[in-house]
Protein backbone atom coordinates (compact mmCIF):
# COMPACT_ATOMS: atom_id res chain seq x y z
CA UNK A 1 0.00 0.00 0.00
CA UNK A 2 1.24 3.47 -0.85
CA UNK A 3 2.00 5.99 1.89
CA UNK A 4 -0.05 9.14 2.34
CA UNK A 5 2.90 11.20 1.12
CA UNK A 6 3.17 9.15 -2.09
CA UNK A 7 -0.57 9.48 -2.71
CA UNK A 8 -0.40 13.25 -2.06
CA UNK A 9 2.37 13.64 -4.63
CA UNK A 10 0.60 11.58 -7.31
CA UNK A 11 -2.82 13.19 -6.86
CA UNK A 12 -1.44 16.74 -6.75
CA UNK A 13 0.24 16.12 -10.12
CA UNK A 14 -2.99 14.75 -11.57
CA UNK A 15 -5.02 17.65 -10.21
CA UNK A 16 -2.52 20.18 -11.56
CA UNK A 17 -3.11 18.67 -15.00
CA UNK A 18 -6.82 19.55 -15.04
CA UNK A 19 -7.49 22.19 -17.68
CA UNK A 20 -9.63 25.26 -17.01
CA UNK A 21 -12.61 24.00 -19.04
CA UNK A 22 -12.53 20.57 -17.39
CA UNK A 23 -12.21 22.22 -13.95
CA UNK A 24 -15.28 24.42 -14.57
CA UNK A 25 -17.42 21.56 -15.92
CA UNK A 26 -16.52 19.20 -13.06
CA UNK A 27 -16.92 21.95 -10.43
CA UNK A 28 -20.40 22.79 -11.82
CA UNK A 29 -21.46 19.14 -11.61
CA UNK A 30 -20.12 18.69 -8.06
CA UNK A 31 -21.65 21.98 -6.86
CA UNK A 32 -24.98 20.90 -8.38
CA UNK A 33 -24.84 17.60 -6.47
CA UNK A 34 -24.08 19.37 -3.21
CA UNK A 35 -26.85 21.95 -3.67
CA UNK A 36 -29.38 19.27 -4.66
CA UNK A 37 -28.58 17.08 -1.63
CA UNK A 38 -31.01 16.89 1.27
CA UNK A 39 -28.10 17.53 3.64
CA UNK A 40 -27.44 20.92 2.02
CA UNK A 41 -31.12 21.82 1.75
CA UNK A 42 -31.85 20.97 5.39
CA UNK A 43 -28.74 22.54 6.93
CA UNK A 44 -29.13 25.99 8.43
CA UNK A 45 -25.37 26.25 8.95
CA UNK A 46 -22.87 25.58 6.16
CA UNK A 47 -19.18 25.23 6.94
CA UNK A 48 -17.20 25.54 3.73
CA UNK A 49 -13.70 26.24 2.41
CA UNK A 50 -12.52 28.81 -0.11
CA UNK A 51 -11.03 26.87 -3.00
CA UNK A 52 -7.32 27.25 -3.68
CA UNK A 53 -4.66 25.63 -5.86
CA UNK A 54 -6.97 23.68 -8.15
CA UNK A 55 -9.40 22.41 -5.51
CA UNK A 56 -13.06 21.91 -6.46
CA UNK A 57 -14.62 25.37 -6.62
CA UNK A 58 -16.97 26.37 -3.82
CA UNK A 59 -18.25 29.77 -5.01
CA UNK A 60 -21.56 28.39 -6.36
CA UNK A 61 -22.20 26.45 -3.15
CA UNK A 62 -21.51 29.47 -0.94
CA UNK A 63 -23.56 31.82 -3.14
CA UNK A 64 -26.55 29.46 -3.09
CA UNK A 65 -26.29 29.08 0.68
CA UNK A 66 -26.30 32.87 1.10
CA UNK A 67 -29.26 33.11 -1.31
CA UNK A 68 -31.17 30.61 0.84
CA UNK A 69 -30.39 32.53 4.03
CA UNK A 70 -28.05 29.95 5.57
CA UNK A 71 -25.28 30.95 7.96
CA UNK A 72 -21.93 30.52 6.19
CA UNK A 73 -18.89 29.65 8.28
CA UNK A 74 -15.47 29.86 6.62
CA UNK A 75 -12.13 28.67 8.02
CA UNK A 76 -9.22 30.65 9.35
CA UNK A 77 -5.90 29.07 10.33
CA UNK A 78 -4.28 30.55 13.41
CA UNK A 79 -1.63 29.13 15.69
CA UNK A 80 -1.70 25.70 14.06
CA UNK A 81 -5.46 25.31 14.43
CA UNK A 82 -8.46 25.99 12.22
CA UNK A 83 -11.56 27.84 13.38
CA UNK A 84 -14.67 28.78 11.44
CA UNK A 85 -16.14 32.29 11.46
CA UNK A 86 -19.49 33.63 10.31
CA UNK A 87 -19.15 35.39 6.94
CA UNK A 88 -22.00 37.35 5.39
CA UNK A 89 -20.16 38.68 2.34
CA UNK A 90 -17.01 37.94 0.37
CA UNK A 91 -15.94 41.51 1.23
CA UNK A 92 -15.20 40.26 4.76
CA UNK A 93 -12.38 37.99 3.53
CA UNK A 94 -8.66 38.72 3.52
CA UNK A 95 -5.61 36.81 2.19
CA UNK A 96 -4.42 34.71 5.07
CA UNK A 97 -2.29 31.70 5.79
CA UNK A 98 -1.03 29.99 2.62
CA UNK A 99 -2.51 32.88 0.54
CA UNK A 100 -6.06 31.56 0.92
CA UNK A 101 -9.00 33.93 1.38
CA UNK A 102 -10.23 33.67 4.96
CA UNK A 103 -12.18 35.63 7.59
CA UNK A 104 -10.22 38.22 9.58
CA UNK A 105 -10.94 36.34 12.81
CA UNK A 106 -12.62 39.34 14.43
CA UNK A 107 -16.18 38.08 13.94
CA UNK A 108 -18.37 35.40 15.44
CA UNK A 109 -16.66 32.04 15.91
CA UNK A 110 -18.73 28.96 15.06
CA UNK A 111 -19.90 26.84 17.96
CA UNK A 112 -19.74 23.86 15.57
CA UNK A 113 -22.66 22.05 17.18
CA UNK A 114 -24.67 21.44 14.03
CA UNK A 115 -24.47 21.82 10.27
CA UNK A 116 -22.95 20.53 7.05
CA UNK A 117 -19.21 20.92 6.55
CA UNK A 118 -17.75 20.80 3.02
CA UNK A 119 -14.24 19.39 3.40
CA UNK A 120 -11.38 19.72 0.91
CA UNK A 121 -8.80 17.00 0.48
CA UNK A 122 -6.07 15.65 -1.71
CA UNK A 123 -7.55 12.15 -1.99
CA UNK A 124 -10.53 10.08 -0.87
CA UNK A 125 -11.45 6.40 -1.10
CA UNK A 126 -14.77 4.52 -1.35
CA UNK A 127 -14.88 4.09 2.42
CA UNK A 128 -14.86 7.92 2.70
CA UNK A 129 -11.37 8.07 4.17
CA UNK A 130 -9.52 11.29 3.36
CA UNK A 131 -5.99 12.50 2.89
CA UNK A 132 -5.63 16.21 3.54
CA UNK A 133 -2.61 18.43 3.20
CA UNK A 134 -0.77 16.85 6.13
CA UNK A 135 -1.25 19.44 8.87
CA UNK A 136 -4.27 17.79 10.53
CA UNK A 137 -6.33 21.02 10.75
CA UNK A 138 -9.61 19.48 9.58
CA UNK A 139 -9.08 16.17 11.40
CA UNK A 140 -8.65 17.94 14.75
CA UNK A 141 -11.58 20.30 14.15
CA UNK A 142 -13.93 17.55 13.01
CA UNK A 143 -13.04 15.24 15.92
CA UNK A 144 -13.76 18.14 18.30
CA UNK A 145 -17.12 18.81 16.58
CA UNK A 146 -18.60 15.33 16.00
CA UNK A 147 -22.16 16.49 15.26
CA UNK A 148 -21.24 18.13 11.94
CA UNK A 149 -22.16 16.16 8.80
CA UNK A 150 -18.94 15.78 6.81
CA UNK A 151 -19.01 15.98 2.99
CA UNK A 152 -15.76 15.65 1.09
CA UNK A 153 -15.76 17.02 -2.44
CA UNK A 154 -13.11 16.21 -5.03
CA UNK A 155 -12.54 15.51 -8.68
CA UNK A 156 -12.90 11.89 -9.76
CA UNK A 157 -9.13 11.66 -10.38
CA UNK A 158 -8.66 12.24 -6.64
CA UNK A 159 -10.26 8.90 -5.76
CA UNK A 160 -7.87 6.13 -4.82
CA UNK A 161 -8.44 2.46 -4.09
CA UNK A 162 -7.39 2.52 -0.43
CA UNK A 163 -6.13 5.21 1.93
CA UNK A 164 -3.87 4.13 4.80
CA UNK A 165 -6.13 5.74 7.42
CA UNK A 166 -5.21 6.06 11.07
CA UNK A 167 -7.44 6.46 14.11
CA UNK A 168 -6.66 10.20 14.26
CA UNK A 169 -7.95 10.64 10.67
CA UNK A 170 -11.55 11.80 10.46
CA UNK A 171 -13.67 9.80 8.02
CA UNK A 172 -16.18 11.68 5.86
CA UNK A 173 -19.88 10.84 5.96
CA UNK A 174 -20.11 11.41 2.20
CA UNK A 175 -17.82 12.02 -0.78
CA UNK A 176 -19.03 13.60 -4.03
CA UNK A 177 -17.12 13.81 -7.29
CA UNK A 178 -18.40 14.71 -10.73
CA UNK A 179 -18.95 10.97 -11.39
CA UNK A 180 -19.80 9.30 -8.07
CA UNK A 181 -21.38 9.85 -4.68
CA UNK A 182 -20.50 7.77 -1.63
CA UNK A 183 -22.79 8.17 1.34
CA UNK A 184 -22.01 6.26 4.53
CA UNK A 185 -25.03 7.80 6.31
CA UNK A 186 -27.49 5.75 4.27
CA UNK A 187 -25.28 3.22 2.49
CA UNK A 188 -25.56 4.72 -1.02
CA UNK A 189 -22.82 4.32 -3.58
Amino acid sequence: METKQEIRGQIRKLRAGIGADEWHVATDIIAGKVIASDYFREATDLFCYMDFDGEVGTEQIIDEAWRLGKDIWLPRVSGGEIEFYLVESEKELIRGTFGILEPSGEGIKAPGNDGLVIVPGIAFDRECNRIGYGKGFYDRYLHAHPHLVKLGIAFDIQLVEKIPAKECDCKMDMVFTEKISYNLLNGEQ
